[in-house]
């Protein structure tokens, strides 16, 4: 008896650690209007590269608080490198077209691994095109 209440326990573990199968991983953008902006992925820490990139888009908040797609990508295999905005990755097919960032707008780059996880970093532009992440874009 006390053998079958441990294997149904085990049982029922096991299905909730399959249903908690999503997680989050670490994205980060880097770079200025007018030159690269480049967007890397990684693991728990920031020293391990994550390669398993499924898809990425880059949306803008529009007026009335909704997101709005800019350029969106597709893999069919793992990324090699970081991604550069506009410029698609060997293995990965471009949906929807680059269109052009600028200043004083909000944006968002999110990533999935294909596995349940995601990740997200938001970002804009000052005047001078330098790349910010302040605590809130709504001061």
């Amino acid at each position: 008896m006390l053998k079958r209440v441990v294997a149904v326990m085990l049982l029922l573990s096991a299905g909730i650690a399959a249903e908690a199968m999503s997680y989050s991983f670490v994205s980060k953008a880097s770079g200025r209007l007018g030159g690269p902006i480049r967007f890397e992925f990684y693991r728990e820490s920031t020293t391990r590269p994550k390669t398993d990139i499924k898809s990425f888009t880059v949306s803008m908040r529009t007026a009335d608080d909704r997101w709005t797609a800019m350029w969106a990508i597709l893999s069919g295999r793992g990324l090699r490198h970081p991604i550069e905005y506009g410029v698609t990755p060997p293995g990965f097919t471009t949906m929807i077209q680059p269109q052009k960032l600028i200043p004083g707008r909000v944006y968002k780059g999110f990533a999935t691994d294909g596995h349940g996880g995601s990740s997200g970093v938001t970002f804009g532009f000052d005047k001078d095109g330098t790349m910010i992440f302040p605590d809130s874009f709504d001061e």
